[in-house]
């Protein structure tokens, strides 16, 4: 079973509203990574920071523990 880690990544990018494509380019990341985090699947934090901060909210906030 896979590690699916819960988070707000979809709800905050379908509320600005943005693509998966356009959240990747401003992220700076590949597109198949935004979905694979939208679907809880393991990323990197590095990845992950970069999503938080193209949508202007905190780690934690998109993250939560």
């Amino acid at each position: 079973m896979e590690n699916i880690k819960k988070n707000r990544v979809k709800k905050y990018r379908e509320s600005i509203p943005l693509s998966i494509s356009e959240l990747a380019r401003e992220a700076g990341l590949t597109p198949q990574t935004v979905a694979k985090m939208e679907k809880g699947l393991p990323t990197r934090k590095n990845s992950e920071l970069k999503v938080a901060k193209a949508l202007q909210k905190s780690y934690e906030d998109v993250f939560p523990q």
